[in-house]
């Protein structure tokens, strides 16, 4: 599979939930191109995101999963400003670096998504495919405004996840995600901990 297949994939990777849902925005939304951002928060301090292994429509949320297991990650934001915002969303690839440890190691991510981040960056893809969508939040309601899948699972559902199945043990994950479409500055997110059991 060559690069151009790859970009393909990653594509429809960001307009395909994992579940095979079409990726609708939380309301309301507006369309825009990705290099703009109109009415984006001026102090990305005002915006708090948090993840959560299972939750949002992946529900309930839980910190235990067995080896084989498909493991969802859902981004909640929540605006602690006065006034309504807007942040873009384009898709995991473009917006999101999980940093996932297990026994103080890192775990390195997936050999495709490791390829076809650097693709992605070399080529400008995000640029070019104007997929992006800004999401309103609304001050100090926590909003559902995305999730990926962390790690395979032994039945395959076309995921494209960003680690291998993980093996049993205690894992601690954070991510780092941007509020622009395609660029800017990775804003840390809360730190979880799950296990994995045979």
């Amino acid at each position: 599979m060559g690069i151009t297949a790859l970009m393909l994939l990653t594509i429809l990777a960001g307009i395909m939930r994992t579940d095979g849902l079409v990726n609708l925005p939380a309301e309301p939304t507006q369309r825009l191109n990705s290099s703009s951002s109109p009415g984006s928060p001026s102090d990305d301090s005002q915006i708090k995101i948090s993840i959560a292994t299972g939750g949002g429509p992946y529900r309930p949320a839980k910190d235990t999963y067995r080896v084989g297991e498909r493991i969802p990650v859902v981004i909640t934001m929540t605006n602690t400003g006065s006034q309504p915002v807007y942040v873009c969303e384009t898709g995991t690839l473009y917006q999101d670096r999980p940093q996932l440890l297990k026994d103080g190691n890192q775990v390195p991510y997936e050999s495709l998504q490791q390829a076809t981040i650097k693709a992605a960056e070399a080529d400008k893809t995000c640029d070019k495919v104007n997929l992006p969508q800004q999401i309103l939040l609304r001050p100090n309601e926590p909003t559902v405004i995305d999730w990926f899948i962390l790690a395979k699972g032994a039945t395959s559902f076309n995921d494209v996840a960003w680690y291998e199945q993980l093996r049993p043990g205690k894992y601690t994950l954070s991510n780092r995600r941007r509020l622009s479409c395609c660029d800017g500055p990775l804003i840390e997110t809360n730190t979880i901990t799950f296990q994995v059991v045979p």
